[in-house]
């Protein structure tokens, strides 16, 4: 019997250690802001890439931007490298490369269920221009976005401080699901509460 007692008195531990692990999985999963931005400078070489002619194996590349955007210079490189580039201090086909804005916004704030987490859509935004040199002259745009959900509780381990552009205000608590919640959970701790008298009373 005392084998017994013990065992469901473990029940809950093993539960809250379960419920951790998938929360931190959860957040693991999460890309962080500065990740989400990484991804799409990825997809913006893609783009630039596509435009140059699979004959043309080496590149001079003219990072036009901002230090506010500096952290991405590495990015862009490697990601030329990937593509087959390679970069040299001269050369005919000469990419001019410029970010002009890098930014995250978070929409309204919503619930998942009566009593669950706190979410906020995510919206991550890199635009800028681009100009292929070579026998032609091929000037273009990126205007890319990616849109998710995140947790709130995970918003400040998403940003980083160091660049501003990786932050956003939080919009505010919806009003209704602040003053309904506790309602809710009184009224359900007084329904228990005669219950549990209605039944012993039986």
């Amino acid at each position: 019997m005392n084998k017994q007692i013990k065992y469901y008195k473990s029940i809950p531990i093993y539960l809250g250690l379960i419920l951790l692990l998938l929360e931190s999985a959860s957040v693991a999963q999460t890309k962080t802001n500065l990740e989400v931005l990484n991804q799409l400078v990825d997809s913006s070489v893609v783009k630039i890439n596509d435009n140059i002619l699979s004959t043309e194996k080496t590149i001079l590349l003219n990072y036009n931007t901002s230090d506010a955007f500096s952290v991405f210079r590495n990015q862009v490189v490697l990601d030329f490298a990937r593509l087959g580039k390679t970069i040299s201090n001269s050369s005919a086909n000469i990419i001019e490369y410029s970010i002009e804005d890098a930014s995250v916004h978070y929409g309204d704030m919503f619930k998942e269920g009566i009593f669950g987490s706190y979410y906020v859509t995510r919206t991550v935004n890199l635009k800028g221009n681009y100009s292929i040199e070579s026998s032609n002259s091929v000037p273009g745009k990126f205007n890319l976005a990616v849109i998710d959900s995140v947790a709130v509780d995970d918003i400040t381990s998403l940003q980083n401080p160091t660049y501003p552009f990786t932050q956003d205000e939080l919009p505010t608590e919806p009003f209704f699901s602040s003053l309904f919640e506790p309602v809710i959970a009184i009224g359900s701790a007084a329904l228990a509460v005669i219950l549990f008298f209605t039944v012993r009373s039986k």
